[in-house]
């Protein structure tokens, strides 16, 4: 579990900033009294915490976790496109160095949701997915090896809880 603080240029909207999975409830304990961690992430809690605080236009790209995750929307709001782990063969994952389907980074996608290109990837265009919006105080649960997508769509902060 590392930490990643990313900033990045977003030709559509100007600069972009995100401070993408931080653990800042551990650099700054202070804050844990803001956040309740929910009974939900098991008898032993969560194993890792983490902050994502960013300007609209960010983003995360299409992956899976190889843990569940409850994910919450603290100020602002994130566009979220899930796939069911089903959905795997038509996500292009990328090869890790190995010849793994796990990338350096985890389990990533090669493709890019919202700017699909379904020259490249065909078989993503018959990929089923849910879409959610997610304003201040609503809760996601993302199960284990559930794909994911995450676009900020204002100014926002979301923590999310792995377990």
């Amino acid at each position: 579990s590392t930490e990643h603080t990313i900033f990045a240029l977003d030709d559509a909207t100007g600069k972009v900033a995100y401070l993408a999975q931080h653990q800042l409830l551990d650099q700054i304990p202070e804050l844990r009294n803001d956040v309740i961690t929910p009974s939900q992430c098991g008898e032993e809690g969560p194993i890792q915490t983490n902050a994502w605080i960013g300007t609209g236009g960010t983003r995360t790209p299409l992956h899976f976790d190889t843990y569940s995750n409850l994910f919450i929307q603290i100020v602002g709001s994130k566009y979220v496109r899930l796939y069911n782990q089903s959905e795997t063969e038509k996500l292009y994952v990328l090869k890790g160095k190995d010849g793994s389907n796990h990338a350096s980074q985890g389990n990533m996608s090669a493709v890019d949701c919202e700017k699909e290109n379904f020259n490249v990837h065909p078989e993503a265009e018959n990929a089923e997915f849910v879409e959610v919006v997610l304003l201040p105080g609503d809760l996601l649960f993302i199960p284990e090896k559930v794909w994911h997508y995450v676009r900020g769509i204002t100014t926002s902060a979301s923590v999310n809880f792995w377990w």
